[in-house]
């Protein structure tokens, strides 16, 4: 197999991306890991701005997460990206985050569509974008990028519910990808998450959420994970439709 171009960014945990616990939040990882995806694409000669100048796009499907433990304020850790494979329309992509010593804080696998903005459909990957980035390599993990199902439409909690802002929406047009997992697990009761650790998180986008749309999410409780969901409904509509699907693991926060 072929060795990747493995990509790598150096970060630092700043003050308003940790929660209560000094620690990085799980859509701070989500975020900081689409930054790494893009700033490949940028080193690449492909970057979004590139993409959308001629018409393209990358949608994240699928994806996946498990962390051993999260950066702590101020703490330095880096993030390796590489492409470990490219079919038609997809790509896969594997993350490692790294402390400066090199222990493992966890890893993320993802797997994009490519596809046309003025088409609004997949078309095959570009041979130069494959060429940059030279795909190989082992996965990142173990984690499967098989389809999420989420919880059932009974799931969704009355009296919650919020409006899409214009903030949420990237340079796809949409709602942006992290996003519809940030709205999954904001689905965990609150008393539910208090003194847990989120450490196995796997997601799917199901379909676009616009602006002015009312989201609820959706939450169920499994023998051994969390079910999530994210509902929308577009404006002047009354009929929800499942946007985001998630499962996630949680355990006892050490000291907690």
């Amino acid at each position: 197999m072929e060795s990747p171009i493995i990509h790598r960014r150096d970060f630092r945990l700043r003050y308003y991306e940790m929660d209560a616990y000094a620690e990085a939040t799980p859509v701070t990882i989500l975020n900081l890991l689409e930054e790494t995806a893009f700033s490949h694409c940028e080193e690449s000669g492909w970057d979004i701005y590139r993409l959308v100048s001629e018409g393209y796009g990358w949608i994240l499907l699928r994806g996946g997460i498990e962390m051993r433990r999260y950066p702590s304020y101020r703490e330095a850790f880096s993030i390796e990206s590489w492409c470990s494979g490219t079919k038609n329309f997809y790509g896969t992509r594997e993350y490692r985050i790294l402390s400066p010593s090199g222990e493992a804080l966890g890893f993320a696998r993802s797997l994009w569509l490519f596809f046309s903005l003025e088409r609004r459909r997949p078309v095959p990957v570009l041979p130069d974008i494959v060429e940059a980035w030279r795909p190989g390599g082992p996965p990142a993990g173990d984690l499967e990028l098989g389809a999420v199902e989420g919880p059932g439409p009974e799931s969704v909690e009355a009296g919650r519910s919020f409006e899409v802002r214009l903030s949420d929406i990237d340079t796809n047009g949409h709602v942006n990808n992290v996003n519809y997992l940030a709205w999954a697990i904001e689905s965990m009761p609150p008393e539910a998450r208090r003194g847990a650790l989120l450490t196995r998180l796997r997601g799917q986008f199901k379909h676009e959420v616009e602006y002015g749309s009312t989201v609820r999410p959706a939450f169920r409780a499994a023998a051994d994970r969390c079910l999530h969901g994210a509902y929308a409904t577009r404006p002047g509509e009354t009929e929800p439709y499942l946007a985001a699907a998630a499962e996630s693991v949680w355990t006892p926060r050490p000291g907690a």
